[in-house]
């Protein structure tokens, strides 16, 4: 198997968890709405333990915790908020499950301003500030990129927001777990558990006391009426351990994984000609690198590294051939976009795995050059 460096777009299941798990497939699978028997009660009282440990490492109160079945159905409830007459704000860096609601949603009367990043993917603060307008219902900013690692100011934005009187929701998918987030000012924010070598198929939302959010599904009311159908149990204890286990191995992981990001950035740039980084130096996901290769596009590259897993960019564009969005609004020639790999590094990756990738890059991109070329 290739060497995994695709950790933006999922990751392995920490065995841990997965042993957390395995008797609530079989032994305690009971339904946790079903409270007239024990299986029943015992799934409800460990669903709400598990939403006690995710509330403690948001810190966050145990009720400000819903469950989904993922980050896009959380980011799609929060934009359920707006309606005809409403005007939203956020911008061009933002995931697929937030941008093309929001495109819907402008067909149904709902007014959307889309901020521009500058050349690293920040958002200006007093950008947004000014952005803000008598009927602004809601500002989504996301908390890290995906695609380029850049951490936003979220404490700041949100501060603005609640100084206006704006609801502040934050997709903190890609943040969630690899670095800390400040949710002080943060009304709503989208995670996923399988980010942080969690479960598939199991997310949740942050929803600050007092706000009311309308469900996208209906049926059972499960969720506090948020989010019908049945709680995922065996996710939900998985997502819980998955979270516990960051708690107490983010930072050094971080530390680790940041130190192994700037060799690869160091030796990409001075050893493969026509190298460029997109994104920040600082204030970027500590296992984030997204690279443009001048005169080679980002296919043909991924075909010939065939001892490694990589992507071009987010997993949810990776069937679409255009040019990476996020690229092109912080200023990245199209030439260069389709060019750019992103290398998305984790726990299982070494310093043998960078020198490895180097030697293959440095062997392969002239001679990629060379075919294209000719």
């Amino acid at each position: 198997m290739p060497v995994y460096m695709d950790h933006h777009a999922t990751t392995p299941v920490d065995p841990r968890v997965v042993e957390t798990m395995l008797p609530y497939f079989t032994e305690f699978f009971g339904n946790p709405a079903s409270l007239t028997h024990a299986y029943g009660k015992r799934a409800a009282i460990d669903v709400e333990d598990a939403r006690g440990v995710i509330a403690k490492f948001f810190g966050v109160a145990q009720n400000e915790i819903y469950f989904t079945a993922g980050a896009t159905e959380s980011n799609n409830i929060a934009l359920n908020l707006l309606g005809p007459g409403d005007h939203a704000i956020s911008s061009a860096m933002e995931h697929k499950s937030i941008l093309v609601p929001l495109q819907r949603l402008g067909k149904h009367g709902v007014e959307v301003t889309m901020l521009t990043p500058d050349a690293e993917g920040f958002i200006d603060p007093e950008e947004l500030r000014g952005a803000i307008r008598p009927n602004t219902k809601l500002v989504s900013i996301e908390a890290a990129n995906g695609e380029i690692g850049t951490l936003q100011p979220i404490g700041e934005l949100g501060a603005i927001c609640r100084e206006r009187g704006v609801l502040f929701h934050s997709d903190i998918t890609q943040g969630a777990g690899k670095v800390p987030l400040d949710l002080t000012n943060v009304d709503l924010a989208a995670f996923s558990a399988h980010k942080l070598y969690g479960p598939k198929g199991i997310g949740g939302m942050i929803v600050r006391r007092g706000i009311r959010i309308e469900p996208v599904m209906l049926g059972g009311g499960q969720e506090k009426g948020a989010r019908s159908g049945t709680v995922n149990v065996p996710g939900v204890i998985g997502m819980a351990r998955a979270f516990w286990f960051r708690d107490k191995e983010m930072a050094a992981e971080g530390e680790r994984l940041t130190l192994l990001r700037n060799e690869l950035w160091d030796r990409v740039v001075a050893e493969v000609p026509g190298a460029f980084v997109n994104g920040p130096r600082e204030r970027r996901l500590p296992g984030n690198l997204n690279v443009a290769f001048e005169r080679v596009e980002s296919d043909a590259v991924m075909l010939a590294l065939r001892h490694f897993a990589l992507s071009s960019g987010s997993a949810c564009s990776s069937g679409d051939r255009s040019a990476s969005p996020v690229l092109l609004a912080i200023g990245v020639a199209e030439e260069l976009a389709y060019g750019s790999l992103r290398f998305g590094l984790g726990k299982s990756n070494t310093a043998d795995h960078v020198a490895l990738l180097v030697d293959d890059l440095k062997r392969n991109i002239p001679r990629l050059r060379e075919i294209s070329a000719a």
